[in-house]
C-alpha cells in the first residue's frame, strides 16, 4: 500500500496538469467575446484536489478572469450587462485561495467590484487574506483603508489600516494620511489621490483605462468643489449654479464630464452629474 499512494497521488497530479495544459492552451487561442467562465468547484476542494499545484492553478484561474473580463469589458460604453461578475468573484476567491501572495488578483477586484459595482465587503474579504500573507505589501492596508473611509464611510477603521501602512513602510506618508482622512482631508481630493497610485500598479490595458477615465471625471469635481468653495468665502452663500461660478469668474468654464454627462450642484451643495459617472448610452 506505500508503494502504491505516491502512484496514485502523481496519477491524481498528472490528471490534473494533463488537461489545464490543454485548456490553457485553448484559452490563449480561442479568446471569443462571448466566452463564458464556466463552473468552478469550492476553494477548499481545489486546494485539496491540486496537491503540489495550487499556485498554478490559482493563476490560470485568474488568467481565465482576465481573459473572459477583458473580452467582454469596452471601456467607452456601459458594458456591464450580461458579465458574470458573482461568477468571477468566486474564480478570484479560489484563485487567492490557492495562492494568497497573487497581486494582481487582488488589484483586479480592487479595480473592478468598487467602483463600478460596489462590492466594497467582498473586496474587503480578499483584501484581509492578502493582508495575512502579504506581510511587506503596504498596498494592501493602503486599499483597505480607503475602502474603509471612501466607500464605507468609516474612518477610525481606515486609519487603522493606514497605520499598518505607515508601519510596514516606516515611513510617515500613511501616518500622515490617516490624520487627514480623519480630520482634514477631502473625500474627492482622498479618491484622486488613490487612483493616481493605484493606476501606477496596473499594466496598460481595460482596467487601467476605466480607472483613468474615473481619475479626470474625479479631478472636474475636485476641481469643481474647491471653486464652490472660494464663491462661499467670497460671497458667504453657496451658488445654486455652476454658471455662477463662470459669471463671478471664479472658474472661467464648466470642465466636461468624460463618461458623457453634465456636472451640476445639488440641493447639499455637492457636485454631481447626471451621469452618475457611468457611460451615457447614446440613442
Amino acid at each position: 500500500m506505500t508503494r502504491v499512494l505516491p502512484l496514485i497521488v502523481a496519477s491524481i497530479s498528472i490528471a490534473l496538469m494533463v488537461p489545464l495544459h490543454g485548456i490553457l492552451k485553448k484559452t490563449m487561442s480561442e479568446r471569443s467575446r462571448q466566452e463564458k467562465l464556466g463552473y468552478v468547484p469550492s476553494a477548499r476542494v481545489l486546494k485539496v484536489a491540486a496537491l503540489d499545484h495550487k499556485p498554478t492553478l490559482g493563476q490560470w484561474l485568474f488568467f481565465k478572469v482576465l481573459t473572459y473580463y477583458g473580452g467582454k469589458i469596452d471601456p467607452v460604453m456601459d458594458s456591464r450587462k450580461g458579465i458574470e461578475y458573482y461568477n468571477m468573484f468566486r474564480f478570484i476567491n479560489a484563485a487567492t485561495y490557492l495562492d494568497p501572495y497573487n497581486i494582481d488578483a487582488y488589484y483586479f477586484a480592487e479595480a473592478v467590484f468598487t467602483w463600478g459595482l460596489n462590492r466594497i465587503k467582498e473586496v474587503n474579504y480578499l483584501l484581509e487574506r492578502a493582508l495575512k500573507f502579504r506581510t511587506w505589501d503596504h498596498y494592501i492596508p493602503f486599499f483597505l483603508g480607503f475602502n474603509h473611509f471612501y466607500f464605507l464611510k468609516d474612518n477610525k477603521k481606515a486609519a487603522e489600516y493606514l497605520k499598518i501602512a505607515s508601519r510596514m513602510t516606516k515611513s510617515q506618508l500613511f501616518a500622515n494620511l490617516a490624520a487627514r482622512l480623519l480630520y482634514e482631508a477631502s473625500e474627492t481630493e482622498s479618491a484622486v489621490q488613490f487612483l493616481e497610485k493605484m493606476i501606477r500598479q496596473v499594466p496598460k490595458g481595460s482596467v487601467r483605462m476605466s480607472l483613468e477615465i474615473r481619475l479626470k471625471a474625479l479631478k472636474a469635481v475636485a476641481y469643481l468643489e474647491n471653486a464652490v468653495k472660494q464663491y462661499r468665502e467670497r460671497f458667504q452663500t453657496t451658488p445654486t449654479s455652476l454658471d455662477e461660478l463662470v459669471k463671478t469668474g471664479i472658474i472661467i468654464q464648466i470642465p466636461e464630464d468624460p463618461y458623457g454627462g453634465r456636472f451640476y450642484i445639488d440641493q447639499k451643495g455637492r457636485i454631481r452629474s447626471t451621469s452618475k459617472f457611468a457611460f451615457i448610452k447614446k440613442q
